[in-house]
């Protein structure tokens, strides 16, 4: 396995996450409501998984280095209320859905069906790693932020540019992103973006699985993995899962 440069590799990584969702362990759904359901409990109290698995490959003792957890969208400095309306309109103009304007509901969270191989991260809040992290560097990481109609108006182009000019602002590379897929689609009624996509860092390749919804709150889950372990299928399983809770 082939060592990554360290902190700043983490940093690049995380410029390239949206957010992510909490997660607990095998097979139990992930709540992101401030109290823990009866699920959540259970799963603080539940076992842990064998250390290796079949196939894997043997440990080298070096890192493939973590995997992002942060936001390719960077905040924009303006008036709530001056922001939304200015969305609204652009969303109008641009015949795209205004559903998140005229009728969001009103959502007490969101949960998913964390893959049985993750765990919580013990350093970073949000994050579920695999027992053999950082050797196999695939992570689930969550956010829920604020209400942001402005988040309608993305599109693959606008995603890419900001992700790639976060990466030049913040960390002083030149790192293209390359975009599988960029879906518009629904959950639970609510509109929400599939984003698929993948970058190098050094000799290390990076795929992300990133689902954003947009409600009253914006929830945003990033499946990442690194090209020595395909967890592809098991995040395809997690993300059929994801359900608002209302």
């Amino acid at each position: 396995m082939i060592m990554m440069y360290g902190k700043k590799v983490k940093c690049l990584l995380l410029a390239l996450t949206a957010a992510a969702f909490v997660g607990c362990g095998d097979g139990e759904a992930v709540h992101t409501a401030a109290e823990l359901s009866e699920t959540e409990a259970a799963a603080e109290d539940g076992g842990e998984e064998a250390e290796t698995e079949e196939g894997e490959k043997e440990d080298t003792g070096e890192s493939a280095g973590p995997v992002p957890e942060t936001s390719f969208m960077a905040p924009v400095e303006m008036d709530e209320t001056l922001k939304n309306q200015l969305a609204e309109e652009l969303l109008q103009e641009n015949e795209m859905d205004i559903s998140v304007v005229e009728s969001a509901p009103v959502t007490k969270g969101c949960s998913f069906t964390l893959p049985e191989a993750f765990s919580e991260s013990e350093d970073i809040e949000g994050m579920y790693v695999t027992r053999r992290y950082p050797i196999d560097a695939s992570t689930i990481y969550y956010v829920a932020l604020g209400r942001d109609v402005a988040l309608q108006l993305m599109t693959e182009e606008t995603f890419k540019a900001q992700a790639e000019e976060n990466f030049r602002k913040e960390y002083g590379e030149e790192i293209e992103v390359t975009i599988d897929s960029f879906e518009s689609i629904r959950i639970d009624g609510c509109p929400a973006f599939r984003i698929l996509c993948h970058y190098q860092v050094g000799d290390t390749q990076i795929s992300q699985l990133e689902y954003a919804i947009n409600a009253d709150k914006s929830y945003v889950i990033t499946y990442s993995q690194t090209s020595d372990y395909d967890r592809m299928e098991e995040y395809e399983a997690s993300a059929e899962t994801i359900h608002l809770e209302f």
